[in-house]
């Protein structure tokens, strides 16, 4: 078994061939002791757990905390769930009407976040950060080899930790807003209704 299972019992959940499964609205810890380590998370469920050469998913209106074993790390976040994640050499994927909060240990990452967001923050490194419409957003570009885009009613902002805000590699390619705003000292950018940090 390539997943240890802690603080689950039998009804809760089980891994098995690299893949852990928690049941919906039940309360699950995973560890991953060797890649690959796939786990799902059911709706309505809390899960803390590890990815390692696979994929993280939670369930709708589930609550989950992934992080990264070992690259490729990918964290789809359903509908309505409250979900933080790790991606590296992948994609977090952040549904509609959920919370998300993703990091990235190392890249390309990319972030997808779907529309009605009350809140999506995360960080892209040679990849793309995406905004859908009607959602307050937040990245960050590791590498300055970024590109976002923040569609109609979003709020976003895209902070250059090295300079350079508005500069290919850290820019807005799309602000259906208008035109970007660069904010005073060129270390983020921002689009729609937000305010420069």
């Amino acid at each position: 078994m390539l997943l240890a299972l802690l603080a689950c019992g039998d009804d809760d959940g089980y891994c098995g061939d690299g893949s852990c499964f928690c049941a919906p609205g039940e309360d699950c810890r995973f560890v991953c002791a060797a890649p690959p380590c796939h786990i799902e998370c059911g709706d309505e469920a809390s899960c803390v757990a590890d990815c390692g050469n696979g994929s993280c998913i939670c369930g709708s209106q589930a609550s989950c905390d992934f992080g990264c074993h070992s690259p490729p790390c990918h964290v789809t976040c359903h509908a309505e769930s409250e979900c933080g994640g790790t991606c590296a050499n992948g994609t977090c994927l952040c549904e509609r009407g959920s919370s998300c909060e993703f990091d990235c240990a190392s890249g390309p990452c990319h972030v997808e976040c779907e529309g009605d967001n009350a809140l999506c923050a995360g960080t892209c490194a040679n990849g793309s950060c995406s905004c859908g419409p009607d959602s307050d957003c937040g990245f960050s570009c590791l590498d300055h080899n970024c590109s976002a885009t923040c569609a109609a009613g979003s709020s976003c902002v895209l902070l250059c930790p090295d300079g350079r805000a508005g500069e290919q590699g850290c820019e807005f390619v799309s602000c259906a807003a208008g035109t970007p705003v660069v904010c005073p000292g060129g270390m983020a950018t921002t689009c729609g209704a937000a305010a420069c940090p």
